[in-house]
């Protein structure tokens, strides 16, 4: 067997190891966290999940969105309002919300995409504004500023999901699905055709790789599993309102995926999962988080060059 391949199975699996081993960490200690806490970690949970899911743009494709929160958004929204009309109807309403926000991923990819670098970028950012104005604008049906209330479970084998035990383990069965899908793709012809538009377009589009439509498929994969974040979170946290999806929400992703490492599965949400658990006690800061957020964005930006100068003296 040539030793290329053999190299990726070996990289594939240690991957698959490290994913599950956080996966399976995370559940054993589930039971073990004070229900107070538990809110917290649900909490970051969801951020980790949209971290993730900007990996899938970011790290495969080397796109970069601030859409996330968006669409995290467009996923608790419809969800919300697809359960008032279908209560019993969660597994077709969540495959809904993920084939609608993929639909919508691409469609908004494909043509910044042909159009070059830096227009996607752009278009996300005004999808991320469009959309809070949309939440705020349109008040009979999303509440406007004030928000709407979610009184209908999620329904899954005839269950209802209630408590923070039961949704902390969605999320992380969600988290689990993502990493799974993330590995499988990286490892994938189409991940390796990804990698090759990141690194070198020209040389791929040499290959005859159609950068477009396989940067979308990726960049729509991200979008689908932030949108059905959102969708699990909206009937968790009994609210839901603009402000919660905005684009403070999208720049966070970005802090966190940027100080992990884009393209590494584990590390992103290890940053999430620690960091946030720090600032959650860290009450003193008051409104100076968002200066530390800023802190923390300009120290990951600059630990790689000045590792570089320092290894190099």
């Amino acid at each position: 067997m040539p030793a290329q391949p053999q190299a990726i199975k070996r990289a594939a699996s240690l991957g698959l190891k490290h994913c599950a081993l956080l996966v399976l960490t995370l559940a054993v200690l589930g039971p073990f966290v004070p229900d107070y806490e538990l809110l917290g970690l649900n909490q970051h949970l969801l951020l980790a999940l949209n971290v993730l899911a900007l990996n899938f743009c970011l790290g495969l494709g080397g796109q970069a969105s601030l859409a996330q929160g968006a669409f995290c958004g467009l996923g608790a929204y419809f969800s919300v309002l697809a359960h008032q009309a279908w209560p019993e109807a969660s597994p077709l309403i969540l495959a809904c919300v993920a084939l609608s926000a993929w639909g919508i991923g691409f469609g908004l990819s494909y043509p910044m995409e042909k159009l070059g670098e830096g227009f996607l970028a752009m278009a996300t950012l005004g999808l991320s504004l469009i959309f809070t104005n949309l939440a705020v604008s349109l008040s009979s049906i999303t509440g406007g500023p004030d928000g709407m209330l979610v009184t209908t479970p999620l329904s899954i084998l005839g269950l209802n999901l209630r408590g923070d035990i039961a949704h902390y383990y969605v999320f992380l069965a969600l988290l689990a699905g993502g990493l799974y899908l993330f590995l499988a793709l990286r490892h994938s012809r189409l991940g390796r055709a990804l990698l090759a538009c990141k690194s070198d377009p020209m040389a791929a589009a040499a290959c005859g790789i159609r950068r477009p439509a396989v940067r979308s498929l990726s960049f729509g994969l991200g979008a689908a599993l932030s949108a059905l974040a959102g969708a699990v979170y909206a009937p968790y946290g009994g609210f839901i309102s603009p402000g919660e999806f905005d684009l403070e929400l999208s720049l966070k992703t970005l802090l966190y995926l940027v100080i992990g490492g884009p393209g590494n599965p584990v590390r992103p949400i290890l940053a999430v999962l620690g960091l946030e658990s720090l600032l959650s006690h860290a009450h003193f800061l008051g409104d100076t988080r968002t200066l530390f957020h800023g802190l923390l964005l300009g120290a990951a930006l600059l630990a790689p060059v000045a590792w570089k100068r320092l290894r190099k003296k």
